[in-house]
């Protein structure tokens, strides 16, 4: 019996120290690539405190495959243009007409239809960053008619 039990306690020990590992791991690398998108972000020339971050810098992996790390925001600029256009048109940017039940959605910055999508690749250490309205990437000429601030050229993927 005490054999059994040193043998299932080594192995739960192995298998805790393995996820704590990856755990750490991501841990780590997902701060490294907040601190590489961050400063793509910085030469893109949006103030830090213009930032509204829509979703935080976060792992992706697929099975066997290379890992990344996207970030969303928008800015103060940008959802300000967006509330104007939005109430000047009477109507979404993806098309919903703007009514009283769902004008609400206008207060809240994180509902910006206009973002900037960015993700980091450790292998090759790239970040990319992309422009989207309502969902759906746009090119970089169709941007700057509504987007307050331009990505780095050598920073976007196509």
């Amino acid at each position: 019996m005490k054999k059994w039990q040193i043998i299932l306690g080594s192995l739960l020990l192995v298998i805790i120290l393995a996820v704590g590992g990856y755990m750490l791991y991501v841990h780590i690398n997902t701060k490294q690539a907040d601190n590489q998108i961050n400063r793509i972000i910085e030469e893109a020339g949006i103030p830090e405190n213009g930032v509204i971050v829509i979703e935080k810098t976060k792992y992706n992996q697929k099975m066997l495959s290379d890992e990344w790390w996207t970030k969303e925001i928008t800015t103060e600029k940008d959802y300000e243009n967006w509330k104007k256009t939005v109430k000047e048109q009477q109507h979404f940017l993806n098309g919903d007409k703007l009514t009283s039940k769902n004008e609400s959605k206008l207060d809240t910055k994180t509902n910006c239809e206009l973002k900037y999508n960015f993700a980091y690749y450790k292998n090759p250490d790239k970040v990319y960053g992309d422009y989207v309205i309502s969902g759906d990437s746009v090119s970089s000429d169709e941007a700057t008619r509504l987007f307050a601030y331009t990505i780095p050229k050598n920073h976007l993927p196509f």
